[in-house]
């Protein structure tokens, strides 16, 4: 790492450099030290944005500002400057001191970190999951929310075992153990605590991530939400509207003439047709698919609306 030090006389404007500077800056030892020196190799964009700086001298404070350097075969070269101001003897500043770093490695390592993240949020959006990662030792490390968990475990730096339900912890463990002997994925269903007390059902999906030389480094997991499929509130789901289809499939089923259905649901006949004439959800006619719904409801008809398939109905 190429490391200078600047030293800058307030009062005459004089500047002092290491020889750890003109490497930073890529100058030939004949240039100057300068404040137009150090200029000429910064990139345009960050020329102007030297507020950090004025604001410590201000307020008479250490500063951070990090910048490009453009270098003689155009390559960019990140630099971090830390600042500090000399006082005198009456308390005015006469001097600054300025360490200064390459730090385009880190720079770049932290470009790598934020497109990790990205694609971990673009995993969860397209697979409806969340996605977390976990070290070694079950601390998570990073979660992307799309679901809730418990309320009262912070989500990093926590074991990722306590969102589970503590009856289904065993069944996880042995699915963990299997994955680190074996190399496998892991998938398992289990409940999850919900941050108002209560659980939900979750299908968990997990992947030990290992280095070139296989030693474990961390865990990749998915979880899915499968709440409504373990106990059937996405299957019938109350509130969700009916379809034509479902509504002809439920009358068929119970074998109710649309005059029937009428007399039942006091809806008028040209109604249910319309209705009836729809395969999917009508706009404007809510209130009345409804109350169609309620009757065959009474009569014994069960709406149901699969994840994976078209709504349909069936008899209790």
């Amino acid at each position: 790492m190429k490391i200078g030090v600047c030293r800058v006389d307030l009062q005459s404007g004089q500047m002092t450099w290491t020889e750890g500077m003109y490497d930073l800056f890529d100058q030939e030892r004949t240039v100057s030290p300068s404040r137009a020196a150090l200029l000429e190799r910064m990139h345009p964009t960050d020329r102007g944005n030297r507020a950090p700086v004025n604001a410590a001298l201000k307020n008479r404070i250490s500063f951070e500002d990090s910048f490009r350097v453009i270098l003689r075969d155009r390559r960019i070269r990140w630099v971090r400057a830390y600042g500090e101001f000399l006082f005198s003897e009456r308390g005015s500043p006469d001097g600054l001191i300025v360490l200064m770093a390459d730090v385009t490695v880190q720079r770049a390592q932290q470009n790598l970190l934020h497109i990790r993240t990205q694609h971990l949020h673009a995993v969860a959006r397209l697979a409806r999951a969340t996605v977390t990662t976990a070290a070694a030792d079950g601390r998570v490390t990073d979660v992307v929310h799309l679901q809730p968990f418990a309320g009262d475990a912070k989500p990093l730096g926590t074991n990722w075992m306590d969102w589970i339900h503590p009856d289904d912890r065993a069944t996880i463990m042995q699915a963990h153990q299997k994955a680190l002997g074996g190399r496998e994925e892991v998938e398992v269903e289990a409940r999850v605590r919900l941050a108002d007390g209560s659980s939900g059902w979750r299908r968990l999906r997990a992947a030990p991530i290992r280095s070139a030389s296989g030693r474990f480094l961390e865990w990749l997991g998915l979880s899915f939400d499968i709440d409504g499929e373990r106990t059937g509130r996405t299957l019938l789901d109350p509130g969700r509207p009916v379809t034509g289809a479902q509504l002809r499939a439920a009358r068929g089923l119970l074998k109710i003439s649309v005059q029937k259905l009428s007399e039942l649901a006091d809806i008028s006949i040209a109604v249910i047709r319309r209705l009836e004439e729809l395969d999917g959800v009508s706009r404007d006619g809510a209130e009345s698919a409804r109350r169609l719904r309620d009757a065959l409801e009474r009569r014994g008809a069960v709406f149901i609306f699969p994840s994976d398939m078209k709504p349909t109905a069936t008899l209790r």
